[in-house]
């Protein structure tokens, strides 16, 4: 009996052991379900989304990615009733393979999933930073950034903002970063966009449009035609061309914006310089007399005053002037009918900016932003720093606000629906007066 009851104990003492070695290799990765559907749910340059179906078992999930034959661990998710990630922190245009594996925890001993299923990704491209240029007549040039890991660049242009009207060009040299587009009419403004692609699976996959750019077609001269409907001023300088650099920085202002002024200058400045002049011309600029040495004032200009200094200017840059201004403004019969002989309209001011009394940028630079209206034509001088700093700082602003820089021929012109007539003083661009002697 006592042999029976050991060998019964035995067994019992067996199966228990028994049970505890189920129960221990109870939790190991063969029991642990694999995941299954994992799934690339989205892309960004720089990250991949990934979703899978739930393992019942499982107290979470580990992804890795896969690089040749190894697994690095790129993300823990702890919560079993998550059943999705995004991986960040990637290289863009790259191809990555993830594996998604379940895993359980049992005291001090945590198994996972030994069955995986592969899931590719491929990310986007960058998102292009690009800038369009009217650099050449009747064309813009459309630049963006070289990316060697894409397929190539989807440019689009359209003159709408909601590019319902646009026009496409693609371009498969990953190695190129620009693209001319020509014969535009001038003056019309585009909107302009760029996107690099790539191809994974034989998918096309494309990065986000870049931020709309926007400019100008030009002519010959590098300006754009005047739009009759949009709000029109015309800045002119006095007194130059300026030996302090004033004149040239204002040059260099007009140049990068592509804009256009007018510049009443003295025939005894432009006989010095003339590189200067010849500039002015150059950019499409109105060229102006503001008598010879501005030795007589007002009322008291003779018609020497005048002629001379167009003869002065004539011979420094090959153009006559074709408008005058009185130093003072002043005008009177003799003064206009010299300047209806010479061809020449007189332009008096709508918008005083006070340069020459104040000296101060900021306060010349308010003058014209918080006061100007469409049609104006504003007084200022090229012989001061101040007023070059101010102009360079009013034209991005005013530009922004739709405001077109034009000649005073061409502001009168377009508000009045006639050419300026010579011998008569223009204030604005419909006012005129032929009163202020």
């Amino acid at each position: 009996m006592s042999r029976k009851i050991r060998l019964t104990g035995l067994f019992i003492m067996a199966v228990i052991l028994l049970a505890g070695l189920i129960a221990i290799c109870g939790v190991s990765s063969q029991n642990i379900g694999p995941v299954k559907s994992p799934v690339v749910v989205g892309t960004s340059d720089n990250s991949a989304k990934l979703s899978w179906k739930r393992v019942g078992s499982s107290d979470g999930y580990f992804v890795y990615q896969k690089k040749g034959d190894k697994l690095k661990k790129v993300k823990t998710v702890k919560d079993p009733q998550k059943l999705g990630c995004t991986v960040k922190n990637l290289d863009d245009s790259t191809a990555y393979t993830f594996v998604v594996k379940a895993f359980k925890q049992n005291k001090k001993k945590l198994v996972e999933s030994e069955k995986f299923t592969e899931v590719s990704a491929f990310t986007n491209p960058k998102q292009q930073v690009a800038e369009v240029e009217a650099v050449q007549p009747n064309s813009l040039k459309i630049s963006w950034q070289a990316n060697s890991k894409c397929g190539g660049y989807e440019i689009q242009y359209a003159k709408s903002k909601d590019f319902s009207d646009k026009q496409s060009i693609n371009v498969k040299d990953v190695n190129s970063d620009s693209t001319d587009v020509m014969e535009l009419a001038v003056g019309d403004e585009y909107n302009v966009r760029v996107r690099s692609y790539v191809y994974f699976n034989e998918q096309k996959i494309n990065g986000r449009w870049s931020k709309i750019k926007n400019a100008k077609v030009l002519d010959a001269a590098g300006i754009a035609k005047v739009d009759a409907t949009k709000p029109m001023i015309a800045v002119t300088f006095d007194d130059g061309p300026g030996y302090n650099g004033a004149s040239d920085k204002i040059l260099d202002v007009i140049e990068k914006y592509h804009i256009k002024a007018t510049f009443f200058m003295l025939g005894s400045n432009a006989s010095n310089l003339t590189k200067n002049v010849k500039r002015k011309v150059a950019l499409g600029c109105q060229i102006g007399n503001h008598t010879y040495n501005h030795e007589h004032y007002g009322k008291n200009v003779t018609p020497a005053d005048i002629t001379k200094a167009s003869d002065a200017i004539e011979k420094a840059c090959g153009v006559r002037p074709t408008a005058f201004r009185s130093p003072g403004g002043i005008t009177t019969e003799l003064i206009r009918n010299t300047c209806k002989q010479e061809k020449m309209p007189l332009y008096y001011w709508s918008l005083d900016t006070q340069d020459w009394k104040s000296r101060n940028a900021d306060k010349v630079y308010n003058a014209v932003v918080k006061n100007v209206s469409d049609g104006d034509i504003i007084l200022m001088h090229e012989i001061y720093g101040s007023t070059a700093d101010a102009f360079e700082r009013m034209v991005p602003v005013l530009l922004k606000k739709g405001y077109q820089f034009v000649t005073c021929d061409e502001l009168v012109a377009a508000k009045s629906g006639k050419k300026p007539e010579p011998g008569t003083q223009y204030v604005d661009g419909k006012t005129i007066n032929n009163k202020t002697s």
